[in-house]
Protein backbone atom coordinates (compact mmCIF):
# COMPACT_ATOMS: atom_id res chain seq x y z
CA UNK A 1 0.00 0.00 0.00
CA UNK A 2 3.04 2.64 0.92
CA UNK A 3 4.64 1.43 -1.98
CA UNK A 4 1.23 2.50 -3.92
CA UNK A 5 1.41 5.81 -2.46
CA UNK A 6 5.03 6.54 -2.41
CA UNK A 7 5.37 7.39 -6.28
CA UNK A 8 2.09 9.46 -6.33
CA UNK A 9 3.27 11.78 -3.78
CA UNK A 10 6.46 12.05 -5.45
CA UNK A 11 4.78 12.99 -8.91
CA UNK A 12 2.96 15.35 -6.99
CA UNK A 13 5.88 17.00 -5.43
CA UNK A 14 7.64 16.98 -9.22
CA UNK A 15 4.32 19.13 -10.05
CA UNK A 16 3.86 21.09 -7.23
CA UNK A 17 7.36 23.49 -9.06
CA UNK A 18 6.89 22.66 -12.16
CA UNK A 19 3.25 24.09 -12.12
CA UNK A 20 5.14 27.15 -9.86
CA UNK A 21 7.69 27.34 -12.63
CA UNK A 22 5.26 27.87 -15.49
CA UNK A 23 2.68 30.34 -13.65
CA UNK A 24 5.92 32.61 -12.88
CA UNK A 25 7.20 31.92 -16.41
CA UNK A 26 3.68 33.27 -17.72
CA UNK A 27 3.68 35.92 -15.21
CA UNK A 28 6.90 37.49 -17.04
CA UNK A 29 5.66 36.89 -20.31
CA UNK A 30 2.59 38.99 -19.40
CA UNK A 31 5.37 41.49 -18.26
CA UNK A 32 7.47 41.44 -21.24
CA UNK A 33 4.68 41.82 -23.59
CA UNK A 34 3.13 44.73 -21.94
CA UNK A 35 6.51 46.88 -22.40
CA UNK A 36 6.43 45.32 -25.78
CA UNK A 37 3.14 46.97 -25.90
CA UNK A 38 3.56 50.29 -24.36
CA UNK A 39 7.13 50.77 -26.50
CA UNK A 40 5.44 50.39 -29.74
CA UNK A 41 2.30 52.51 -28.64
CA UNK A 42 4.77 55.55 -27.64
CA UNK A 43 6.76 54.62 -30.68
CA UNK A 44 3.14 55.56 -32.60
CA UNK A 45 2.72 58.52 -31.13
CA UNK A 46 6.27 59.63 -31.27
CA UNK A 47 5.82 59.23 -35.62
CA UNK A 48 2.48 60.97 -35.48
CA UNK A 49 3.67 63.92 -33.72
CA UNK A 50 6.96 64.20 -35.86
CA UNK A 51 4.04 63.74 -38.98
CA UNK A 52 2.06 66.35 -37.43
CA UNK A 53 4.98 68.80 -36.94
CA UNK A 54 6.58 68.38 -40.52
CA UNK A 55 2.99 68.56 -42.41
CA UNK A 56 2.47 72.55 -40.35
CA UNK A 57 6.46 73.88 -40.70
CA UNK A 58 6.57 72.88 -44.00
CA UNK A 59 2.84 74.18 -44.98
CA UNK A 60 1.21 71.01 -46.15
CA UNK A 61 -1.26 71.85 -43.88
CA UNK A 62 -1.94 75.07 -43.25
CA UNK A 63 -0.78 76.34 -39.56
CA UNK A 64 -3.55 78.58 -38.74
CA UNK A 65 -5.83 75.08 -39.15
CA UNK A 66 -3.40 72.74 -37.29
CA UNK A 67 -0.52 74.82 -35.30
CA UNK A 68 2.64 73.02 -34.94
CA UNK A 69 2.90 70.67 -32.34
CA UNK A 70 5.40 71.80 -30.33
CA UNK A 71 3.46 75.11 -30.28
CA UNK A 72 0.44 73.37 -28.71
CA UNK A 73 2.93 71.40 -26.15
CA UNK A 74 4.37 74.36 -24.89
CA UNK A 75 0.92 76.29 -24.43
CA UNK A 76 -0.26 73.34 -22.81
CA UNK A 77 2.59 73.01 -20.14
CA UNK A 78 1.86 77.05 -20.01
CA UNK A 79 -1.95 76.32 -18.84
CA UNK A 80 -0.83 73.95 -16.27
CA UNK A 81 1.02 76.21 -14.81
CA UNK A 82 -2.28 78.13 -14.35
CA UNK A 83 -4.28 78.11 -11.10
CA UNK A 84 -7.31 78.81 -12.98
CA UNK A 85 -7.15 76.32 -15.17
CA UNK A 86 -6.35 73.72 -12.61
CA UNK A 87 -9.44 74.24 -11.39
CA UNK A 88 -11.45 73.90 -14.09
CA UNK A 89 -9.61 70.67 -14.79
CA UNK A 90 -10.44 69.64 -10.84
CA UNK A 91 -14.11 70.18 -11.24
CA UNK A 92 -13.81 68.23 -14.59
CA UNK A 93 -12.44 64.55 -12.32
CA UNK A 94 -14.80 65.20 -9.68
CA UNK A 95 -17.54 64.95 -11.79
CA UNK A 96 -15.85 61.88 -13.15
CA UNK A 97 -14.37 60.91 -10.13
CA UNK A 98 -18.49 60.87 -8.28
CA UNK A 99 -20.15 60.17 -11.60
CA UNK A 100 -18.41 57.04 -11.65
CA UNK A 101 -18.64 55.96 -8.61
CA UNK A 102 -22.57 56.13 -8.57
CA UNK A 103 -22.98 54.22 -11.54
CA UNK A 104 -20.70 51.46 -10.09
CA UNK A 105 -23.03 51.09 -7.01
CA UNK A 106 -25.77 51.47 -9.53
CA UNK A 107 -25.18 48.89 -12.06
CA UNK A 108 -23.16 46.50 -10.20
CA UNK A 109 -26.12 45.07 -7.79
CA UNK A 110 -28.50 45.75 -11.03
CA UNK A 111 -26.13 43.61 -13.06
CA UNK A 112 -25.82 40.87 -10.46
CA UNK A 113 -29.60 40.90 -9.66
CA UNK A 114 -30.35 40.44 -13.16
CA UNK A 115 -27.55 37.84 -14.30
CA UNK A 116 -29.01 35.51 -11.29
CA UNK A 117 -32.26 35.91 -12.36
CA UNK A 118 -34.09 35.70 -15.58
CA UNK A 119 -37.61 36.96 -14.67
CA UNK A 120 -35.98 39.76 -13.41
CA UNK A 121 -34.22 40.21 -15.97
CA UNK A 122 -37.36 39.42 -18.54
CA UNK A 123 -39.28 42.15 -16.75
CA UNK A 124 -36.75 45.22 -17.25
CA UNK A 125 -35.51 44.05 -20.66
CA UNK A 126 -38.01 46.41 -22.33
CA UNK A 127 -37.38 49.10 -20.49
CA UNK A 128 -33.80 48.51 -20.46
CA UNK A 129 -33.35 47.92 -24.08
CA UNK A 130 -36.04 51.25 -24.22
CA UNK A 131 -33.99 53.71 -22.18
CA UNK A 132 -30.07 52.23 -23.36
CA UNK A 133 -29.85 53.60 -26.71
CA UNK A 134 -30.64 57.21 -25.54
CA UNK A 135 -27.75 59.42 -26.37
CA UNK A 136 -26.89 61.07 -23.34
CA UNK A 137 -26.06 64.42 -24.91
CA UNK A 138 -29.83 64.28 -25.91
CA UNK A 139 -30.40 64.78 -22.25
CA UNK A 140 -28.59 67.86 -21.76
CA UNK A 141 -31.32 70.26 -22.05
CA UNK A 142 -34.21 68.26 -20.16
CA UNK A 143 -31.82 67.80 -17.17
CA UNK A 144 -30.77 71.66 -17.47
CA UNK A 145 -34.11 72.49 -17.12
CA UNK A 146 -34.61 70.56 -14.02
CA UNK A 147 -30.99 71.09 -12.06
CA UNK A 148 -29.18 74.10 -14.15
CA UNK A 149 -25.62 73.99 -14.49
CA UNK A 150 -24.85 72.41 -11.74
CA UNK A 151 -22.73 69.55 -10.47
CA UNK A 152 -25.75 67.68 -9.90
CA UNK A 153 -26.79 68.09 -13.64
CA UNK A 154 -23.44 66.55 -15.35
CA UNK A 155 -23.88 63.85 -12.51
CA UNK A 156 -27.24 62.19 -13.86
CA UNK A 157 -25.49 62.43 -17.56
CA UNK A 158 -22.21 60.89 -16.50
CA UNK A 159 -24.01 58.34 -14.48
CA UNK A 160 -26.77 57.29 -17.57
CA UNK A 161 -23.85 57.18 -20.18
CA UNK A 162 -21.42 55.03 -17.35
CA UNK A 163 -23.81 52.36 -16.05
CA UNK A 164 -25.02 50.58 -19.19
CA UNK A 165 -21.38 48.83 -19.89
CA UNK A 166 -20.57 48.32 -15.86
CA UNK A 167 -24.66 46.86 -15.65
CA UNK A 168 -24.22 44.42 -18.61
CA UNK A 169 -20.44 43.43 -17.85
CA UNK A 170 -21.67 42.78 -14.40
CA UNK A 171 -24.65 40.44 -15.86
CA UNK A 172 -21.80 38.76 -18.05
CA UNK A 173 -19.92 37.98 -15.55
CA UNK A 174 -22.70 36.28 -13.10
CA UNK A 175 -23.57 34.40 -16.39
CA UNK A 176 -20.17 33.07 -16.51
CA UNK A 177 -19.78 31.68 -13.29
CA UNK A 178 -19.38 27.85 -13.16
CA UNK A 179 -22.97 26.48 -12.44
CA UNK A 180 -20.91 23.46 -11.08
CA UNK A 181 -19.19 25.87 -8.47
CA UNK A 182 -22.63 27.06 -7.04
CA UNK A 183 -24.41 23.74 -7.13
CA UNK A 184 -21.50 22.28 -4.75
CA UNK A 185 -21.76 24.94 -2.31
CA UNK A 186 -24.94 24.82 -2.24
CA UNK A 187 -24.29 21.10 -1.08
CA UNK A 188 -22.58 21.83 1.86
CA UNK A 189 -24.92 24.03 3.13
CA UNK A 190 -24.07 27.86 1.97
CA UNK A 191 -26.74 30.64 1.78
CA UNK A 192 -27.87 31.81 -1.28
CA UNK A 193 -26.49 35.31 -0.04
CA UNK A 194 -23.12 33.12 1.09
CA UNK A 195 -23.54 32.07 -2.63
CA UNK A 196 -23.60 35.36 -4.20
CA UNK A 197 -20.54 36.43 -1.96
CA UNK A 198 -18.19 34.03 -1.76
CA UNK A 199 -18.42 32.76 -5.34
CA UNK A 200 -20.78 35.04 -7.88
CA UNK A 201 -19.05 38.19 -7.30
CA UNK A 202 -15.70 37.16 -6.75
CA UNK A 203 -15.67 35.34 -10.47
CA UNK A 204 -17.45 38.50 -11.93
CA UNK A 205 -14.70 40.62 -11.02
CA UNK A 206 -12.57 40.83 -13.85
CA UNK A 207 -15.75 41.09 -16.02
CA UNK A 208 -16.99 44.12 -13.70
CA UNK A 209 -13.26 45.71 -14.26
CA UNK A 210 -13.43 45.41 -17.69
CA UNK A 211 -16.70 47.06 -17.55
CA UNK A 212 -15.58 50.08 -15.61
CA UNK A 213 -12.25 50.48 -17.52
CA UNK A 214 -14.89 50.76 -20.78
CA UNK A 215 -16.82 53.18 -18.99
CA UNK A 216 -14.34 55.60 -17.44
CA UNK A 217 -13.75 56.31 -21.13
CA UNK A 218 -17.48 57.41 -21.68
CA UNK A 219 -17.99 59.11 -18.72
CA UNK A 220 -14.51 61.31 -18.90
CA UNK A 221 -15.81 62.32 -22.56
CA UNK A 222 -19.60 62.86 -21.66
CA UNK A 223 -18.31 64.94 -18.69
CA UNK A 224 -16.20 67.42 -21.02
CA UNK A 225 -19.43 67.29 -23.74
CA UNK A 226 -21.82 68.30 -21.01
CA UNK A 227 -19.73 71.09 -19.70
CA UNK A 228 -18.46 72.40 -23.33
CA UNK A 229 -22.67 71.97 -23.82
CA UNK A 230 -23.83 73.79 -20.98
CA UNK A 231 -21.32 76.00 -20.28
CA UNK A 232 -21.29 76.83 -16.68
CA UNK A 233 -19.01 78.04 -14.04
CA UNK A 234 -16.46 75.31 -13.76
CA UNK A 235 -15.22 72.52 -16.29
CA UNK A 236 -12.14 71.12 -19.03
CA UNK A 237 -15.15 71.82 -21.32
CA UNK A 238 -16.64 75.04 -20.24
CA UNK A 239 -12.47 76.50 -20.30
CA UNK A 240 -13.02 75.66 -24.08
CA UNK A 241 -16.41 76.90 -24.58
CA UNK A 242 -15.07 80.33 -22.95
CA UNK A 243 -11.57 80.51 -24.83
CA UNK A 244 -13.17 79.82 -28.14
CA UNK A 245 -15.46 82.30 -27.56
CA UNK A 246 -12.41 85.24 -28.39
CA UNK A 247 -11.87 83.30 -32.08
CA UNK A 248 -8.68 84.71 -32.55
CA UNK A 249 -5.64 82.52 -33.28
CA UNK A 250 -4.07 82.47 -29.91
CA UNK A 251 -7.27 81.20 -28.75
CA UNK A 252 -7.40 78.20 -30.77
CA UNK A 253 -3.64 77.70 -30.17
CA UNK A 254 -5.23 77.25 -26.04
CA UNK A 255 -8.53 75.71 -27.08
CA UNK A 256 -6.09 73.01 -29.02
CA UNK A 257 -3.78 72.95 -25.96
CA UNK A 258 -7.27 72.35 -23.64
CA UNK A 259 -8.35 69.72 -25.92
CA UNK A 260 -4.67 67.79 -26.07
CA UNK A 261 -4.69 68.05 -21.67
CA UNK A 262 -8.28 66.54 -21.71
CA UNK A 263 -7.01 63.58 -24.42
CA UNK A 264 -3.57 63.20 -22.16
CA UNK A 265 -6.22 62.63 -19.22
CA UNK A 266 -8.27 60.13 -20.75
CA UNK A 267 -4.86 58.11 -21.35
CA UNK A 268 -3.78 58.33 -18.12
CA UNK A 269 -6.77 56.93 -16.41
CA UNK A 270 -6.94 54.06 -19.30
CA UNK A 271 -3.60 53.37 -18.18
CA UNK A 272 -4.26 52.78 -14.52
CA UNK A 273 -7.14 51.06 -15.16
CA UNK A 274 -5.85 49.10 -16.95
CA UNK A 275 -2.53 48.14 -14.90
CA UNK A 276 -5.10 47.53 -11.89
CA UNK A 277 -6.58 44.82 -14.05
CA UNK A 278 -3.30 42.66 -15.30
CA UNK A 279 -2.19 43.65 -11.32
CA UNK A 280 -5.09 42.05 -9.95
CA UNK A 281 -6.80 40.18 -12.58
CA UNK A 282 -4.05 38.47 -14.64
CA UNK A 283 -5.66 34.78 -14.66
CA UNK A 284 -8.75 36.01 -16.39
CA UNK A 285 -9.11 35.86 -19.72
CA UNK A 286 -11.38 38.95 -20.01
CA UNK A 287 -8.43 41.48 -18.58
CA UNK A 288 -5.44 39.96 -20.49
CA UNK A 289 -6.30 42.14 -23.24
CA UNK A 290 -6.10 45.51 -20.90
CA UNK A 291 -3.06 47.53 -22.25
Amino acid sequence: MSSTLRPTAESSARTRPAAAGSAAAGSTRARRGSRVALRRGAAGVLVLVLILEIASRSSLIASGFLPPFSEVLMRALALWGDAVFRTDVLATLTAYVLGMTIAIVVAVPLGIAFGLSQPVYRSARAIVELIRPIPPVALVPLVILVLGSSLEMKLVIVVFAAVWPIMFNTLYGVHDVDPYAKEMARSFGVSRFGVIRRIVIPASTPFIATGVRIASSIALIVVITVELIAGGAQGLGAFISRTRAYGDADSYLTVLAATFIAGVLGLVINLILGWIERRFFAWDATTRGAQ
